[in-house]
């Protein structure tokens, strides 16, 4: 799930609060059924070993794993189709149509138990899902269905441009032009290449004419990953935090409520 927020201030602004199943968890199920719709299956890493042979190559031998369940195995999967989208996969500067762009040139990536696998549209297509939702259904039915099977349908869902600029869009018009000024990106699927600019361009495009539209994305990839964290870990360290404390007495008394006006 991805949270959209608009925060001025240092307030963040409840009525601005947005969220979407646009994220990397659905996006690596994506990835997973276009592996295996290719006829490749992912192998969790639990479910084998490779040994050295006397002839110098790598074997794979089956593993028994009793006691592991479907839903473990699944997380497994995602996860490494999570790596392979983290590893090749880029947004398009524009619009990526996959028919038109069938014969884009393929990735190599090696799978934990050495099959090697080639990715060519699902590079970019993937990714676009992010702008476009209605690709779910028409090159991803499995990871539709999932989504469909959580409560969610890729009709209902809104690009993630279009979300932003509804999210600025609720708060009061005289912060807007500071919002578009500074529109922030955080988490695993921030890491995108190119993703930073074809945000600003899509945003610039439904943006008042006179809003200068920033997009600011940290260069290292892993304060890019962790920015959430850093930034928690930043205000526990705080003198002032300790008075956002809610206790277990107050809780009980107030409810989830009293956080909103302790840490508002």
């Amino acid at each position: 799930m991805q949270l959209m927020a608009a925060v001025h201030d240092g307030y963040v602004l409840q009525k601005s609060v947005a969220a979407t199943p646009l994220a990397g968890r659905l996006l690596a199920q994506c990835m997973a059924a276009a592996v295996e719709a290719k006829g490749t299956q992912i192998r969790p890493r639990y479910e084998f070993i490779r040994k050295e042979m006397a002839s110098g190559k790598l074997e794979v031998f089956p593993v028994d794993a009793p006691g592991t369940t479907a839903s473990y195995r699944q997380w497994c999967v995602e996860a490494i189709a999570a790596d392979i989208k983290d590893t090749i996969c880029r947004v398009s500067d524009n619009v990526f149509d996959p028919e038109e762009n069938a014969n884009i040139p393929t990735v190599m990536y090696e799978l934990p138990d050495g099959q090697e696998i080639a990715i060519g549209t699902d590079r970019f297509a993937i990714p676009e899902v992010l702008f476009n939702p209605l690709l779910l259904p028409n090159n991803y039915p499995t990871a539709a269905a999932a989504l469909k099977a959580a409560g969610g349908s890729a009709e209902a869902l809104q690009g993630i441009h279009h979300l932003a600029n509804e999210v600025i869009n609720k708060c009061d018009v005289d912060i807007r032009k500071d919002l578009y000024g500074g529109i922030v990106l955080t988490g695993g699927t921030a890491g995108f290449a190119a993703l930073r600019d074809r945000l600003e361009k899509e945003v610039t495009d439904l943006a008042p004419q006179m809003a200068k539209v920033k997009v600011i994305c940290p260069a290292s990839s892993v304060e890019r990953r962790y920015s959430v964290w850093i930034g928690g870990s930043i205000l526990a360290s705080l003198g002032t935090f300790q008075q956002m404390w809610m206790s277990r007495a107050e809780y009980q008394e107030y409810g989830a409520g009293l956080i909103h006006k302790k840490a508002p």
